[in-house]
């Protein structure tokens, strides 16, 4: 195989990685980097395999190096910060051992699991790798040396994309780390300010049951038997949601109950179709906005694994349990 076509062949790997699964989350369920497609990482390392792809058509194998070198990069960082969030998870799990829900959760955090995905991306960032060192090797050209300008160019593109987002990514989770930390000392009895806050937190609640019962609307639930391409035929939901009111939201929670066959529910499952957050794991970090309507992507749907076989397929309802209201700069 030419070296053409191994840079063709890692390109195209990295793009189509970029759709498959990567890891299994609890409630999240199965999640892809790709996401909704408004994650900017994803859509950075995508711009990188389509530089690939160009180099490549154009014959120019040697300067692939740069833009693979830099998806590699990209790729151990988001894998170490996958590993990271579910280092994270495990380690607040910890700290509900006393919790009557501890059990609850550690069986949920039994269901992370890495998925096949990841070995396609580094397929494919291997791929793209050793074809620009071979094509260098043949050229007797540097592994890193930049011959014209125009290596110039793709090793300076490369290198932005490689640190800007993954720089931002993590200049917003230093920051949310801070406000985690300063919102735990305001809820401390000591400080002053704890009596504020509390009745704040009761006023929040109480306007947000408000809206949730006057402007929002789960519909057109249907409750089935899905086919999956890991797991078969699977129970699993689709529904939307409307939003009438006028307010933005980062956040809602559906709570879905399925029933037997005489009506009686038998289990539950809680899914979170708009979660607006820094990492963009697992959703497209869409808020819901006034007059909105959310539904899931063509083909797609949440699973319930768990869901016993007394359930009556068909039989079940959707609630909206929870919101998050966006701050009003950002509606």
């Amino acid at each position: 195989m030419t070296n053409k076509n191994v840079a063709l062949a890692g390109g195209g790997l990295v793009a189509l990685g970029l759709f498959l699964p990567i890891a299994t989350l609890p409630v999240v369920g199965t999640m892809n980097l790709m996401g909704g497609g408004t994650n900017w990482f994803a859509l950075s390392v995508m711009a990188l395999a389509i530089i690939v792809l160009v180099l490549a058509f154009r014959s120019n194998e040697r300067d692939v190096i740069f833009p693979g070198a830099a998806i590699a990069v990209m790729l151990a960082y988001r894998f170490g910060m996958l590993q990271w969030h579910i280092a994270e998870m495990r380690s607040r799990l910890d700290e509900l051992k006393d919790n009557p829900f501890a059990g609850i959760a550690e069986t949920a955090m039994g269901g992370v699991q890495l998925q096949w995905g990841w070995l396609v991306l580094a397929a494919g960032a291997a791929a793209t790798i050793y074809a620009g060192i071979q094509a260098r090797k043949a050229e007797e050209i540097g592994i890193l040396e930049r011959p014209d300008s125009s290596a110039t160019k793709i090793a300076a593109v490369s290198t932005a994309l490689m640190i800007v987002v993954p720089a931002y990514e993590l200049a917003q989770l230093v920051s949310e780390k801070s406000a985690e930390v300063a919102g735990v000392d305001s809820m401390n009895p000591t400080n002053p300010a704890a009596t504020s806050v509390d009745a704040q937190a009761v006023q929040a609640s109480r306007e947000q049951a408000d809206y949730i019962a006057k402007s929002l609307k789960v519909y057109d639930l249907s409750a089935r038997y899905f086919d999956s391409m890991l797991d078969g035929r699977i129970p699993g939901v689709e529904f939307k949601i409307k939003n009438n009111g006028n307010r933005t939201l980062n956040k809602v929670t559906v709570r879905v109950v399925f029933q037997d066959k005489d009506g009686n529910p038998i289990a539950e499952e809680e899914y979170y179709p708009v979660l607006v957050t820094s990492s963009s794991f697992g959703n497209d970090n869409t808020p819901l906005r006034p007059n909105y309507i959310w539904q899931q992507e063509s083909g797609q749907f949440y699973s319930a694994k768990k869901v016993p076989n007394e359930w009556e397929p068909g039989r079940a309802t959707a609630t909206i349990t929870e919101i998050e209201f966006a701050d009003t700069g950002l509606q």
